[in-house]
């Protein structure tokens, strides 16, 4: 799974590095280019195309610091870029033709054995990549044909082929002695050498990290970067953030709380990003665990939960009910309705799987006298903070106790990862356009029994199984159409999770910055032309 969006003070940067960046005119090192300061909520995670999952981690290897084989334009289309041209081999497989002209920031050149070994250990089990389950579950193999060409062989006929490539290679030289089983902890991963239009700086955990532009990037994919250096700086409290852009001491301020939107828009210094997102939130049951691993249970407390209130009232407005990962605004989102908020349904199907109020508290009990009491875990960040604390009074009203633990965001996703929970509530990022891979890493049953999979609440149903398969195979539109149907309609009958809200990406930014542009392929998508002058 991507990781969270949602994430101090001015700290003493390294000495030269942002001279100037914490003061209230905007500076950064000023004029065009110069320094940019960016306040995000949480620290990034880790650099690995094959082992990172974070939203951020992935936006800022694909758009700043490796080169990704392809690239998506403003329509979502596939475009070259490492990869400077192909040649489709009908639906069995893909030749990619490489620019010779793109190399590694220590000035060794990118090749196609790089890429090669970077799909053999995405498709290793060992590394448990999602990189492996959500973009390359269809291709079968990779084969060099020489330094600048490697051809993929697919697995079977499959949708949307050319998306499966939105990732960037991996340095060989630097890694090939690293064990696959290894590879998430390797050091590489918080000090990595890319390929991309800007350099790896500096990290501190928790605090900042600085990228630097890389001189030597090529001028037929945009060139050097606009700003000499990027600086993330790690800004837990939204009020703060929000101060900071106001003032001029961040130029950028990512993501921006639903109910800060208005300051924003209403500020002349200021500018709104807001646009609509790839990032569906869900509540995620544990279906290996009692009571979960029934489910009438998990569709009896979906009932309860008004999602519509929690739209309005927490989210201004700035989002949409989900039902599946299909998005809202892509062509094959389903007509399917939503499970119904119905509080007396709720209660009347509980009883009915032998949950009752036995004891006259409240809260109801099995035949063993067990109580219906669970523990949802959350991020610290204020929006789903209150997202949860709304859950926690609608579920009780229907007779379950719900204990609210909140942690850093990282704490928590080691948590889902290792599914040690019985509920949480969390967020997926689409990891590109096509609507297949989402579903395939999140709820196939081939892994609900790998180790760190995105198959994190343990979901084995054969119905959805057979959906999923059929969509990711499908060529014909109709027929895709009719498959992600089908997959949502079982999702809303077993609730192995609970679609919560499609959330529109908010982001706010100084109105003097140049090059800033949003849209659904990222925030960080046109991070190689920010300028602090306009």
């Amino acid at each position: 799974m991507r990781a969270s969006r949602w994430g101090a003070t001015c700290l003493a940067l390294a000495a030269g590095l942002v001279a100037g960046a914490c003061g209230g005119d905007g500076g950064g090192g000023g004029g065009a280019g110069g320094t940019v300061v960016v306040g995000m909520r949480s620290d990034f995670g880790s650099f690995n195309p094959v082992t990172s999952s974070g939203q951020y981690d992935l936006e800022l290897m694909n758009y700043a610091l490796f080169t990704p084989l392809v690239q998506y334009d403003e329509g979502l289309q596939v475009q070259p870029y490492l990869a400077e041209s192909w040649e489709m081999h009908g639906d069995t497989g893909v030749t990619f033709h490489l620019r010779q002209d793109v190399r590694w920031h220590d000035g060794q050149p990118v090749t196609a054995r790089d890429v090669e070994f970077t799909f053999n250990l995405a498709k290793n089990e060992q590394t448990a990549s999602l990189l492996g389950t959500a973009f390359l579950a269809e291709v079968d193999a990779a084969q060099v044909v020489d330094d600048y060409t490697i051809t993929f062989h697919f697995a079977r006929p499959h949708a949307q082929a050319l998306e499966d490539f939105w990732w960037p290679p991996l340095p060989r030289h630097l890694l090939e002695n690293v064990a696959p089983a290894e590879l998430r902890n390797s050091e590489f991963n918080r000090q990595p050498v890319g390929s991309g239009p800007f350099r790896f700086g500096e990290w501190r955990a928790n605090e900042q990290l600085m990228l630097v532009r890389n001189e030597d990037f090529p001028e037929a994919l945009g060139g050097p970067a606009a700003a000499e250096r990027v600086v993330f700086r790690v800004i837990p409290e939204a009020s703060t953030m929000l101060t900071e852009l106001i003032t001029g001491s961040v130029h950028v301020d990512i993501p921006l709380m639903p109910d800060q939107v208005r300051q924003v828009r209403d500020n002349a210094g200021t500018e709104l990003h807001s646009f609509p997102g790839r990032t569906v939130y869900f509540l995620g049951w544990n279906n290996a665990r009692p009571p979960f691993d029934d489910a009438a249970v998990r569709r009896a407390l979906a009932h309860a939960i008004d999602r519509e209130e929690i739209v309005n009232a927490l989210l201004y407005g700035e989002g949409a009910i989900a039902t599946s990962t299909v998005p809202p605004w892509h062509p094959l989102y389903p007509d399917v309705a939503p499970i119904a908020h119905n509080p007396e349904q709720a209660a009347q199907m509980l009883e009915q799987a032998g949950w009752t109020d036995r004891n006259g508290d409240g809260i109801r009990e099995n035949a063993r006298g067990e109580p219906l009491a669970f523990e949802v875990l959350s991020s610290d960040d204020p929006l789903r903070r209150s997202v949860v604390e709304v859950l926690q009074n609608q579920l009780r009203q229907v007779g379950a106790d719900v204990e609210i633990r909140v942690m850093e965001f990282q704490t928590m996703l080691q948590n889902h990862r290792e599914r040690n929970f019985d509920a949480v509530f969390t967020n997926w990022v689409l990891d590109n356009f096509q609507v297949a891979a989402a579903p395939t890493a999140l709820f196939h049953s081939r892994e609900a029994d790998t180790q760190l999979s995105a198959n994190r609440s343990t979901v084995r149903i054969p119905d959805l199984d057979a959906a999923i398969e059929r969509g990711t195979r499908a060529t014909d539109e109709g027929e895709q159409r009719a498959a992600w149907q089908a997959m949502t309609e079982v999702l809303q009958r077993e609730q192995p999770v609970t679609f919560m809200f499609w959330l529109n990406e908010l982001a706010g930014s100084q109105a003097s910055m140049g090059g800033v542009e949003m849209d659904p392929r990222g925030e960080l998508r046109s991070i190689a032309q920010w300028t602090t002058g306009g």
